[in-house]
């Protein structure tokens, strides 16, 4: 019989493949997309769309991948698309044709619903109980958050050293080398999970997924977080130019900007601290972060300002990220975390590939930077109001 892993080297194990797979999956591609359009002349807006093509893919994803994992198949859908990202970003670096360099981007793009955050979050609450699951999902998030910390200057390195085609080579040799057998060692198979009952038992215990669906809790934490990833997208994208037609001081600018990887990893480790805080207090206290950090675009604008608001803004999202993780076991079901998960995602993913574009637009229909603001603090306010009308909605139905 196989033995589970023991829960911190099952953390541990996940964190660290998870800190890979973003690393390959997610930060290195701005770097790479950089020197290709420098090397090939293909357009910036080509790869970027071939980009946002493969996010509607994930999004398109994102519920099949739940319910399979939510299934026990965790092991073999993670294995499996991390050997797929390794086999694409293979294929990629020997690509010559346009079509070709769309095809890779597009599958790896999509491949994010199968390895990102999701599915791994929801291997975890299926192996542990919610306490532990948390407690695992804030670790977890604590090693995916020193991806960028350790991918953006590696490829960097890589791409001065071997170019980008084997730069290429090297992330899919990495990502075959350490993710894909701690994926296979961390997760287990089927038969071994947790809930160990046969899976026509399991079906016939577990609440129906229908009234779940029916909740106006569900819409309105799916609405929160979708305002949430489109402030997320938007304004990471939007960030640099921003406070740059704020500041002229372009030194503090980028310190600023610098601080928001180590506000996150600093704020999921005060979260340990503070294990008897509830997901309520979490979720509207980081939200209501979200705008006080963006209204510091109005203020005069200065090192401290710029600091202050990257410090918010980072530990906010790094904490809202465990919020949105554990809200669904702990607001509305513990059962079919993999599908719940899958059916908000679509809308999230909508979200996220949209507001980068629509900001852009706005900002230049407006004529001015205040009005990109004046629309992502728009989605930053309506994040902490739609959290707190889920919970009062949650509070009215128990």
């Amino acid at each position: 019989m196989n033995v589970q892993p023991a829960k911190y080297g099952f953390v541990a194990a996940l964190g660290l493949s998870q800190l890979v797979s973003w690393g390959v999956l997610y930060y290195s591609f701005p770097l790479i997309a950089e020197a290709m359009i420098n090397d090939t002349g293909i357009s910036r807006s080509s790869i970027y769309g071939a980009a946002t093509a493969g996010l509607l893919l994930a999004a398109a994803m994102a519920y099949p991948v739940g319910t399979l994992v939510d299934r026990g198949h965790g092991r073999k859908i993670m294995v499996g698309a991390t050997f797929a990202a390794s086999l694409t970003t293979l294929l990629w670096s020997y690509a010559a044709t346009a079509p070709a360099f769309y095809a890779a981007i597009i599958t790896l793009a999509g491949l994010q619903a199968t390895l990102l955050y999701e599915p791994a979050f929801a291997v975890v609450v299926r192996q542990l109980n919610i306490q532990q699951a948390r407690s695992a999902i804030t670790a977890i998030t604590l090693w995916a958050g020193f991806s960028s910390t350790l991918f953006v200057p590696l490829v960097q390195s890589m791409l001065d050293a071997l170019g980008w085609r084997g730069t290429l080579l090297s992330l899919a040799a990495i990502n075959l080398a350490i993710a894909a057998p701690l994926y296979y060692w961390a997760i287990p198979p089927a038969t071994t999970a947790r809930n160990v009952t046969p899976p026509k038992t399991v079906a016939a215990n577990q609440p129906s997924l229908s009234p779940i669906l029916r909740q106006p809790t569900f819409y309105l934490l799916s609405a929160s977080f979708c305002a949430y990833m489109a402030l997320f997208s938007g304004f990471t994208y939007h960030l640099y130019p921003l406070l740059v037609a704020r500041s002229d001081d372009t030194q503090s600018v980028v310190l600023a900007i610098a601080l928001i990887g180590p506000a996150q990893v600093g704020a999921r480790v005060l979260i340990l601290l503070f294990k008897k805080i509830t997901i309520r207090q979490l979720g509207l206290l980081t939200g209501i972060t979200f705008p006080v950090a963006i209204v510091l675009l109005k203020a005069p604008p200065s090192t401290l300002t710029l600091v202050a608001l990257c410090l918010l803004y980072g530990g906010a999202n790094g904490i809202f990220t465990i919020v949105r993780a554990m809200a669904v076991p702990e607001l509305l079901s513990r059962h079919h975390y993999g599908r719940i998960n899958g059916i908000m995602l679509i809308p999230m993913s909508l979200a996220r590939a949209v507001a980068p574009w629509a900001i852009a637009g706005y900002w230049t229909h407006t004529g001015s930077a205040q009005g990109a603001i004046n629309l992502i603090l728009g989605l930053a306010l309506l994040v902490p109001v739609l959290f707190g009308l889920a919970i009062n909605t949650r509070r009215r139905n128990c």
